[in-house]
């Protein structure tokens, strides 16, 4: 727990200057600036949060760029800190500004007690629970493979699994600390959930506030998210990485709905932190609907400036994404592996394509809840959607309940709104603008077009999740969102109707303030319970390691690589490892295994 803690301080501060230093320098440029009529002035983040997460989004970058030369370990931590320095330096004014200001927010009331129990609390989550099945199989191999050598060709023939390359690893490698005694800390999961955490502390203002605005039903679920992953956030699996930035971006963006932000900048930040969430994972592609609103704002009125910043924008995402593709070529040949539509290599170390394609189909089946892919690869999706569906228990069925009533109900908004812009039928128009259930018009659109376009990327990465691994913990953050976004608008349109002053509003808002508070004290004792069984004392003052497996081995070109003797895991210390004996399938493109890892074809 207590390294936990040093390290994440050690990420906060190194996150948090870069990425003070990355927004001055992007917001310096005019067509970044915050526009009002003819004044112009420099855009501030409304959040500090905002420097933590454009930090981890460059540290990452710098990860992955850097481990194309070589290990990502003590020379990268040496050169990032001495960056750190030089900003700490050039910014110190305003940092030291910044500073002063944030301690009064944080300790003139109850506000900074509350966000070091949450670090104390989430700490100690991250320090110990249960080891991900994944992160034994693959996660620490491929972190091990990017804190030793960095990048090697062809890695995924030695392992098909380290193909699945995800940005969090790069990340994971920069602040594992395994230079300093071996030991690979496995902290940026529950550094993620730290600052979901944080972010969901805003939820205790409903009280003060007296009524419900639609962020407060995704810190909701989100709370419930962390609840899930209390146990398990001490694994480094990208999907943990993945759910919890997706929660970020839609929970910032309806912040600043409620806000009526006027400005372009932060949503072309959090379009950009959409970018980033695909690197992640490949299931957030749907994420780049969100580009959506930026893009409008920009393209709308043929402004010169919001052209420029359009072009900027477009070249932050490429900044952002190409050098996951680049390691993505590197390690497995393939653009998108396992996605072989896109074949644009014919690099040696290229994982065959019988293989990926067979990987994908594997991939699918196991999402869809089996095991034999020869079997059900091809089973339809009548048969397979009703299996799948009966294999969900309890709350997570509930929600695939609610998020199918959501998705109707946004339809018909999407309806309703289409007819009252085109206004096709002059009487269906007058109808509509006249309901007393809505009461919107043409300007009320624009106001809600963040709520659509929200809305509608969460539906359609529930839609993509479905048809591609519909694995519950691959899509749990959309099956959560989905409906609360829905669900959320709507109950803030009712209350609005009866009047949030009214009893009758006054009575449902107090009894579901009530029931959110009971079910924060049983999830709070239930997690207390749980975690009772597995306490340890250890784990206070370092963090549980990585499973143990039994090992065998064998040799390639003099190189020992090892694999397990039951089953398919090994962890992370019996390095370099395969999960079975692949001698006579794989062999170096030189005389050591960091040169290169090519298919023989056998």
């Amino acid at each position: 727990m207590l390294t936990v803690e040093l390290i994440w301080i050690y990420v906060l501060i190194t996150t948090y200057l870069v990425g003070y230093a990355v927004i001055k320098v992007i917001t310096s440029l005019d067509c970044m600036h915050l526009q009002k009529g003819k004044n112009s002035k420099q855009y501030v983040p409304h959040y500090q949060e905002s420097y933590i997460y454009a930090g981890i989004i460059a540290n990452t970058i710098y990860a992955q760029l850097f481990s194309l030369a070589g290990g990502v370990g003590l020379v990268a931590n040496l050169l990032l800190a001495t960056v750190c320095i030089f900003i700490a330096i050039y910014y110190r004014q305003e940092l030291f500004a910044g500073a002063l200001n944030m301690w009064r927010v944080l300790f003139s009331g109850r506000n900074g007690v509350y966000y070091i129990l949450i670090m104390l609390i989430m700490a100690y989550g991250a320090s110990h629970g249960i080891m991900h099945y994944d992160s034994d199989l693959y996660h620490a191999q491929a972190i091990h493979w990017i804190e030793d050598y960095g990048i090697v060709r062809g890695l995924g023939n030695l392992h098909v699994r380290l193909a699945y390359n995800s940005s969090a690893f790069p990340l994971s490698a920069l602040y594992s600390m395994s230079f300093i005694s071996g030991k690979s800390y496995h902290v940026m999961s529950g550094f993620f959930a730290l600052l979901l955490a944080w972010q969901c502390l805003d939820l205790k203002n409903v009280v003060r506030r007296g009524h419900f605005i639609l962020s407060d039903f995704a810190r909701i679920m989100a709370i419930y998210y962390l609840f899930t992953i209390f146990d398990d956030m001490v694994a480094p699996a990208s999907d943990y990485f993945l759910s919890t930035i997706v929660f970020y971006i839609i929970i910032h963006w309806l912040d600043m709905n409620v806000r009526h932000e006027h400005s372009y900048v932060p949503y072309i930040f959090l379009a950009l932190a959409g970018v980033y969430a695909i690197t992640i994972k490949l299931s957030a592609a749907p994420m780049i609907i969100l580009a959506i609103i930026p893009i409008y704002k920009l393209l709308h009125g043929k402004n010169a400036a919001k052209i420029k910043a359009f072009w900027v924008s477009v070249l932050l995402a490429f900044i952002i994404s190409v050098p996951y593709f680049i390691r993505n070529v590197i390690i497995s040949g393939w653009l998108i592996y396992p996605v072989t539509i896109f074949d644009f290599f014919t690099a040696s170390w290229k994982i065959p394509r019988g293989v990926a394609e067979y990987d994908a189909k594997e991939i699918k089946t196991f999402g869809r809840g089996y095991t034999d892919v020869a079997a059900y690869g091809d089973v339809p999706f009548k048969e397979w959607v009703v299996n799948w569906f009966n294999s969900i228990h309890g709350l997570n069925k509930i929600m695939l309940v609610l998020d199918i009533v959501a998705i109707i109900l946004y339809l018909a908004c999407l309806i309703y709104f289409a007819a009252v812009a085109v206004g096709a039928n002059s009487k269906l128009k007058n109808k509509l603008q006249d309901s007393k259930i809505f009461m919107l018009s043409q300007r009320s659109m624009v106001r809600n077009a963040d709520f659509l376009t929200l809305g509608g990327t969460m539906i359609l990465c529930l839609i993509f999740w479905l048809f591609s691994a519909p694995l519950i913990r691959y899509g749990e953050v959309y099956v959560c969102l989905t409906f609360a976004i829905v669900f959320g608008r709507f109950l803030i349109l009712a209350f609005n109707k009866f009047g949030n002053d009214k009893k009758p509003a006054v009575y449902a808002f107090r009894a579901m303030i009530a029931i959110l508070a009971l079910w924060l004290v049983y999830k709070c004792g239930y997690l207390i319970m749980d975690d009772i069984k597995r306490f340890n004392p250890l784990y206070i003052a370092d963090q549980q390691d990585y499973g143990e497996y039994a090992v065998e081995s064998f040799d390639v070109q003099g190189t020992t690589i090892y694999y397990p003797v039951e089953g398919d895991r090994v962890g992370y210390y019996p390095f370099p490892a395969a999960t079975n004996n692949i001698s006579d399938k794989i062999a170096f493109m030189g005389s050591k295994i960091e040169e290169g890892i090519i298919s023989t074809g056998k």
